[in-house]
């Protein structure tokens, strides 16, 4: 299975589903290219490189998990099962999942590469608007915010909207105050404190699909995703908030 997710677009890239695109602009056209792309029938991922006003690499990976080939890659399924035996593949594996708690790790490889204080800059990294109506551009449509419950330590792993608003400076979307990372963060406030939280783009695609899952409270989604790979997801500690944080991830903000 793949390590990563450089790996798991490597594999799309062997099915022939994927379709390289340079020079997009990060304003409303790579998000129509996107949605055009997940309305055809073939629904291919799409790696956007050379992205206007960006430097070559710093690339754009959508329509990761968007058909059932590549969903089923991501839950460890054989990608060439037809929708409904895809289904019922994933409905029989889903009953035998048993959590499968992460493992720390020493090192991590983006931390090779790390800026704080007045060296951050979050404006070198493409931040499309994908939509007309987006108040902005968004950095995480896809990204994993990490969370610790002070009360319990229990760690929440969830899918939100991360919005850029200056150079240091972004927001997340919880989308109302029954979401998990919003009751965390009501936690901290209500004590006058601010909420240590992680924001990890280009996660590995079983931790993607964990983080959408309705998980209970003190469910871990990092379990979760070890489950479903067989393997335990490697962590490793945040320089800034100690929170555990995917080691084979591509970039990580922390803050508060």
């Amino acid at each position: 299975m793949y390590k990563d997710l450089r790996e798991f677009i490597d594999f799309v890239d062997r099915l022939g589903a994927l379709r390289r695109i340079d020079g997009a602009d990060p304003l409303f056209e790579i998000g129509g290219i996107t949605e055009v792309a997940a309305g055809r029938a073939d629904c291919p991922a799409l790696l956007f490189d050379n992205i206007k006003g960006y430097r070559h690499g710093m690339r754009v990976f959508t329509n990761a998990t968007t058909n059932v080939q590549r969903a089923a890659l991501a839950l460890g399924l054989d990608p060439g099962l037809r929708p409904l035996d895809a289904l019922k593949a994933w409905m029989e594996k889903r009953k035998t999942l048993r959590p499968l708690p992460p493992v720390t790790v020493g090192n991590a490889e983006f931390l090779q590469n790390t800026l704080a204080g007045s060296d951050i800059d979050i404006a070198r990294f493409p931040a499309p608007t994908w939509h007309r109506h987006d108040g902005g551009p968004f950095i995480g449509s896809g990204s994993v915010v990490v969370m610790r419950d002070p009360d319990t330590g229990w760690i929440n792993a969830s899918i939100y909207r991360v919005q850029v608003h200056g150079p240091d400076k972004v927001t997340v979307q919880f989308d109302h105050g029954g979401r998990h990372g919003a009751i965390i963060a009501r936690k901290y406030w209500d004590r006058g404190e601010s909420c240590p939280v992680a924001v990890v783009h280009g996660e590995d695609p079983a931790l993607f699909i964990a983080g959408f899952e309705y998980l209970p409270d003190g469910s871990s989604e990092y379990s979760f995703a070890g489950a479903i790979k067989g393997a335990p997801i490697e962590v490793c500690a945040g320089p800034q908030t100690g929170l555990p944080l995917p080691a084979h991830a591509e970039m990580v903000f922390e803050g508060r």
